[in-house]
């Protein structure tokens, strides 16, 4: 089984999939840090990825991206042969979800918040102010949404219909987070 964790900056994605790796001794892919290998010329790109805390709004990412779609369409490329050379996998993903509507083999799950709960979380996660978290993220969301209908004509963030499973994480805390999805996922295997 192939899951797909999707969601907003700072709505918990990459710690609800490191947590459900672990519960269910899956591998787990962070998306991030293949796309960071991508931009940083690696030759070699290492499926053993680690989470990476916040460096995305801290670089230059959303500059280069805006100008070729080339690292978007490598990534989604090579995300996308994992998933169809591999089982018991998680990933937290942006793009797959959409990419994968129709796949069989495939949970996807998409995890909500406020706004202002994001910010909260990311101002936490990323050592920085309220103000500042709040500049990157709206920064971030609105990229996120025009660039992907772009690329690929889907509504980010908007149409979760391809979505098997929607939380709202605003009001719960990590471990209830953690719990729901696990729940969800296992009812689903």
């Amino acid at each position: 089984m192939i899951i797909l964790i999707c969601g907003y900056s700072a709505s918990g994605k990459s710690y609800v999939a490191r947590f459900v790796s672990k519960k269910l001794k899956y591998k787990i892919v962070y998306t991030s840090d293949i796309l960071k290998q991508f931009t940083t010329n690696k030759t070699q790109i290492s499926i053993k990825t680690k989470m990476n805390k916040g460096w995305y709004e801290r670089s230059n990412l959303i500059e280069l991206r805006k100008n070729d779609f080339s690292f978007d369409k490598n990534l989604d490329k090579y995300l996308l042969s994992l998933v169809n050379k591999n089982t018991n996998l998680i990933l937290d993903s942006s793009t797959l979800p959409y990419l994968l509507k129709k796949k069989k083999g495939v949970i996807k799950i998409w995890l909500n918040a406020t706004k202002k709960v994001r910010v909260d979380r990311m101002s936490k996660r990323d050592v920085m102010t309220y103000n500042e978290a709040l500049k990157h993220l709206n920064k971030k969301d609105n990229f996120n949404i025009t660039h992907y209908r772009a690329i690929y004509g889907f509504d980010f963030g908007k149409d979760l219909s391809v979505f098997d499973y929607v939380l709202d994480t605003t009001n719960l805390n990590m471990q209830e987070v953690f719990e729901c999805t696990l729940a969800f996922i296992k009812n689903k295997l």
